[in-house]
């Protein structure tokens, strides 16, 4: 493996490690300084759990014969001396094939057949029921076995067409599949329909995953793989010929499924071996394959630095056989590189954003507390110093005082309980418009609208009714998040302007990343409907499907958008409510010192020293805090607010 790549593994693993670190760090601190409920700290940890399982999809794209099983042999499986994915001319991969680890399991290959394209389950379902998939364990010492193993992938079979047809793999009026042909009446087609393949490997135990996807028919037959899997992949690869630079087959497929998907793109030009020639200086060469590489950076419209050319064939075997010249030329040590540089940060990104949502405010709260906790000890000192000499009645004095600010700050806090529970009844009915009876109630009315018209113009309908549905609920969803907002904006400045609490301003609900990934299913509900190929042949089969799949993608946003609003809920009222419960602590404990002195005056050095002590404590806490609120800041680049006065608190 090269240096870049295998130290890009080795970076990302440390920063991967140091950020389940620092929020473990976290969840500790909680449980022992603070009182904070047993589903926090749960959530905490299911985010660790996250961050350590979390996945960076790699996407593997082209048309038949462009090397892309091949390049993933190179990168990833050269260790087994030999092919371990099938990518022989005429036997390769047939079906969409998923790689990555999962260290809960035992190595394994598992294969979906072909057969369940008859239901109307989506892949994404079918992943939740082993049951209906084909498990082979994978013994990783024994390369033999393993490629033996892996040749399942290429199996095929052969059926009459009318059985083909039926599982939507067989058209006569369509152009393309003519080489499906065996007979009159007979068709081959792939025996598996998806694969899953759980492989200890360095960088897939690191988070990568990675998608081996089959040619151009094999794309368009399977909707789910362009609406979901490759849409939802973080980078994409997409494989040429050197050779024959971008064909029709491949601008087809670049146009339809590849360049409005996947934040980062690049297109690699595989075979350069083909351009090498005895009869042509090294520098020709290199000339020539630049020319192939700019003039495919023109055709996709991409930059000329995202355009990569090698030898995936020649870069397996230079690893094999250890030779590093055969390896140079093959260009696949730049490929690793880009994939250090390039890939590895992207899911270091990802990991970043999750955490600083979901932990960024809490431990801003707990900063906050630890820091009021120690300055109002240091207020509680202030109080016994200004005391001594005193006599009882001015004692008594400044302790009915504290009673009646008590008293007006119990006030406001049962005031705001009544905010809170208006709140909580307006969160509860927020979430109910977005619970799966909700979803199922839209999804029942697309169907209706569809009206078992399973035509282009039926598919339509029924997704602009969804579409408008569900638009209607994530407005409602907004609306309702701003006069939630507005109740405890009104909530935050009484006790600011009444008690001296500091201003806080809680976060908005934005749905607008959501909104856009329902355009842009309705962006490629009309790309469907508007291929000519679907306008011509009867596609009754493949709209069927094509609809599966948008309403498995539809309720896919419409559960994330319902975990976003619990999370919004959750993260807007609980720094304010643990701020209110954390004052009234500090507020109890001042009248307590007051109460004791004003009983016995001469117990003020003993109070005083008591306090002193609890300082101690109390600034080790908030120094522990700050340790992880600094090394949170560094891997995640969120920068704290300093500790206002926190400096004289300490020295006090």
């Amino acid at each position: 493996m090269n240096y870049g790549l295998e130290s890009g593994i080795t970076r990302f693993r440390h920063r991967r490690d140091r950020l389940v670190k620092v929020v473990t760090a976290y969840k500790d601190w909680l449980e022992k300084y603070a009182d904070v409920e047993p589903a926090q700290l749960m959530r905490l940890f299911d985010l660790t759990e996250t961050l350590k399982k979390d996945r960076l999809m790699l996407a593997f794209v082209a048309e038949f014969s462009r090397g892309k099983t091949e390049l993933i042999n190179a990168l990833f499986f050269s260790d087994f001396k030999q092919r371990l994915l099938p990518s022989d001319a005429g036997r390769t991969t047939m079906c969409p094939t998923e790689i990555y680890y999962d260290a809960d399991s035992e190595p394994y290959i598992r294969l979906l057949p072909i057969e369940t394209r008859f239901r109307d389950d989506s892949i994404t379902t079918l992943k939740r029921l082993p049951v209906e998939w084909s498990t082979i364990k994978l013994d990783v010492s024994n390369p033999n076995a393993m490629v033996s193993a892996m040749c399942k992938l290429a199996e095929t079979k052969v059926v009459f067409k009318v059985e083909a047809r039926a599982l939507g793999l067989w058209d006569e009026n369509d152009p393309n599949l003519g080489y499906m042909v065996k007979d009159q009446d007979r068709v081959e087609i792939p025996a598996w329909r998806y694969a899953m393949i759980n492989y200890p490997h360095p960088l897939l135990e690191s988070g990568l995953a990675i998608l081996d996807t089959p040619g151009l028919n094999a794309m368009g037959t399977e909707p789910e793989l362009t609406l979901s899997v490759i849409h939802n992949a973080h980078a994409l690869l997409f494989l040429l010929a050197t050779d024959t630079g971008v064909t029709q087959s491949d601008f087809e497929i670049w146009n339809k499924w590849v360049s409005k998907h996947a934040s980062q793109h690049y297109a690699v030009l595989n075979k350069i071996d083909m351009l090498w020639d005895d009869l042509k200086s090294p520098e020709e060469i290199g000339r020539t394959i630049q020319r192939q590489i700019e003039s495919t950076a023109a055709q996709l419209n991409i930059p000329t630095a995202n355009v990569m050319a090698i030898s995936a064939q020649k870069a397996l075997v230079g690893k094999i056989r250890g030779n590093e010249e055969m390896l140079r030329r093959s260009g696949i040590q730049a490929l690793e590189v880009m994939l250090a540089r390039e890939i590895i940060p992207s899911r270091e990104k990802i990991m970043r954003e999750a955490v600083v949502r979901e932990v960024g405010p809490m431990l801003t709260a707990a900063r906050d507390t630890a820091q009021n906790r120690l300055l109002a000890a240091r207020q509680s000192l202030l109080d016994l110093h200004a005391l001594s000499g005193k006599n009882q009645q001015i004692v008594g004095q400044m302790r009915e005082k504290m009673v009646s600010d008590k008293q007006l700050y119990e006030e406001t806090a049962r005031n705001f309980n009544v905010t809170r529970k208006i709140v909580a009844q307006q969160g509860w009915e927020l979430l109910t418009h977005l619970d799966d009876d909700r979803m199922d109630k839209i999804i029942e009315e697309s169907m209706m609208a569809i009206n078992d018209s399973w035509t282009t113009a039926g598919l339509i309908k029924g997704m602009h009714l969804m579409i408008r549905r569900m638009g209607a609920e994530f407005d409602h969803a907004n609306q309702q998040s701003g006069g939630i907002k507005q109740l405890l904006n009104a909530a935050y400045q009484r006790f600011h302007d009444v008690h001296g609490l500091e201003r806080m301003d809680p976060i908005g609900l934005s749905l607008s990343r959501y909104r856009g990934r329902l355009d842009e299913l309705m962006v490629s509900t009309q790309e469907f409907c508007s291929d000519p190929l679907n306008i011509m042949l009867e596609k009754r089969f493949m709209v069927k499907k094509f609809y599966i799949a948008l309403v498995t993608q539809a309720r896919i946003v419409f559960q994330q958008v319902r975990l976003e609003t619990e999370t919004w809920l959750r993260l807007t009222l609980d720094p304010i409510v643990s701020r209110i419960k954390e004052h009234k602590t500090q507020l109890e404990h001042r009248l307590e010192n007051l109460n004791k002195v004003h009983t016995n005056l001469s117990s003020i050095q003993e109070r005083s020293t008591a306090i002193s002590r609890d300082m101690v404590g109390i600034k080790a806490q908030l120094d522990q805090i700050e340790e992880v609120a600094k090394e949170f800041s560094l891997l995640t680049g969120i920068a704290f607010r300093p500790l206002e006065g926190s400096q004289q608190a300490q020295t006090a």
